[in-house]
């Protein structure tokens, strides 16, 4: 299969310029397409480029509002609201970012809740941002359903992620990014798009049975992770994410490509001052648990693999696959 090689940079003006191609301002364009640039560094390419093309879609059906005016109200010291305007939740998360840095520095502790916003990619991407101020975050996002409750055949969840992070002293902060389903939908699509098996416990078909048919599984649901307690999960993170930011429950939003319908899916942060709770050496204290998680226990410490591709990715830039590279070109011309 052949691949061009991007710098992250040529990334980021490609992704910005398709965006805008397709109705997005700079305001929504700038917010996306550094999270797309940040995905294809992390080594993240199903929620990077490819992933693109859903918000290009999206925005040319009028289901994604590329001019969307995300407003911030504060509910109480640190409780945080923004309604994304149906448009990205990059944008709203933006909107939010600084004033929930400020309310979790000020109190302890603060949350952001994000509304009527498009699903979020990547939730690790947000999570570690607030990391990065020396605070502990936490992230929850709903999104429409694709996921049936363990031992159905109905969706009713969506992939509804989670995410969390932590500083850490002389290396990048601990972030954990996972669905609450066995793989990412996107993941599922791309088996199917390359006609490729999954394994058996990625997915359902329309009658709730195991399938290692990427077809089939797209016509069924995706698996919740871990049996009924992914479900628990994925509940969890509806009632965050949804419910309170007042957003549509996961089965409620209409799916991708269902006409000019707003998604109104939601996401829910939290930021923590760990010197609000413990002594200042928080950060070296976490440094030294995964020092023996990882030499002594052998643990694997998430988010690793991201870092070390990203610094590859800054000095070698990134292999796109060529067709892909054709296609986006294409929207130039919608």
């Amino acid at each position: 299969m052949d691949k061009n090689r991007l710098t992250l940079t040529q990334i980021h003006h490609l992704s910005y310029d398709l965006l805008i191609a397709c109705g997005a301002d700079d305001q929504s364009a700038a917010s996306l397409a550094r999270a797309t640039q940040a995905a294809e560094a992390d080594g993240l390419p199903n929620v990077g480029l490819s992933h693109l093309v859903d918000y290009l879609e999206s925005l040319k059906r009028g289901q994604l509002n590329g001019r969307a005016r995300p407003r911030l109200k504060k509910q109480a010291p640190a409780s945080l609201v923004v309604d994304g305007d149906s448009g990205l939740a990059h944008l709203a998360f933006d909107i939010g970012y600084t004033a929930l840095i400020e309310a979790a520095q000020t109190t302890g502790i603060a949350a952001l809740a994000i509304r009527n916003t498009f699903t979020c990619g990547v939730v690790g991407y947000f999570v570690e941002r607030i990391a990065e101020h020396g605070l502990i975050a936490q992230a929850y996002a709903n999104a429409p359903a694709m996921v049936a409750p363990w031992g159905g055949a109905l969706p009713f969840f969506g992939t509804n992620p989670i995410a969390f992070a932590a500083p850490m002293a002389g290396r990048m902060p601990l972030v954990i990014d996972q669905s609450t389903t066995a793989t990412a939908f996107v993941n599922i699509r791309e088996a199917a798009r390359r006609n490729q098996p999954i394994p058996s416990d990625w997915g359902l078909d329309r009658n709730g049975q195991p399938t290692t048919d990427a077809t089939a599984a797209l016509a069924g649901t995706v698996a919740p992770s871990g049996g009924y307690k992914g479900t628990n999960l994925a509940l969890i993170v509806d009632v965050l994410a949804a419910g309170l930011s007042g957003s549509c429950w996961s089965y409620q939003s209409p799916g991708l490509g269902v006409d000019n319908e707003a998604l109104n899916v939601g996401q829910f942060f939290m930021a923590i001052d760990p010197q609000r709770f413990c002594e200042d050496d928080f950060p070296e204290r976490m440094t030294d648990l995964l020092e023996v998680y990882k030499q002594e226990f052998a643990g694997h410490v998430p988010g690793e693999a991201r870092f070390e591709h990203r610094r590859r990715a800054e000095a070698q830039g990134v292999l796109i696959d060529a067709g892909l590279l054709e296609t986006l070109q294409t929207y130039f011309s919608h």
